[in-house]
């Protein structure tokens, strides 16, 4: 009989190439964490709705298996989390995370529509990214209050 895999959060994920999340740079993770983050939402706001999509509860509850892989996979650029990852906990944002993920999340909403999707083009295209990434880094903001954009 085989074993199956304990499912904890942080850890369990159903990508079908997990090796590619794990080498993944910290902008894609980053974009990656946004993109479904914003899908998990909407397909739950949205649920029962005429226009909704049909996604099943088992793909909600996958997505956020992988959703919560990729903000713990996070340690590696610094992120620290004050709990071990649990079968029966989800993983806490912590503070840290906030802060990385702030700093991410501004940096690319500061850039004009045009410059952004340059970038896209330019990132998948395999060319150098390296004028639209930010100068200092998410570390930098630890210890200061979140500045949030206001539109």
């Amino acid at each position: 009989m085989e074993k199956m895999e304990e499912k904890i959060w942080g850890v369990y994920n159903t990508f079908d190439n997990p090796e590619e999340a794990e080498k993944a740079e910290e902008v894609d993770i980053w974009k990656s964490i946004d993109t479904l983050g914003g899908s998990i939402f909407w397909a739950i706001h949205d649920a029962g709705k005429p226009w909704a999509s049909n996604v099943s509860s088992q793909e909600l509850i996958n997505a956020q298996y992988n959703l919560e892989y990729l903000v713990y996979s996070t340690r590696r650029f610094g992120v620290e989390f004050s709990k071990e990852p649990s079968a029966t906990e989800h993983v806490e944002r912590s503070e840290s995370y906030n802060k990385w993920f702030q700093f991410w999340h501004n940096h690319f909403n500061s850039m004009d529509r045009k410059t952004y999707n340059q970038f896209i083009e330019d990132k998948s295209n395999g060319k150098d990214i390296s004028k639209y990434m930010p100068s200092g880094g998410w570390k930098d903001s630890l210890g200061k209050p979140v500045q949030k954009k206001l539109k």
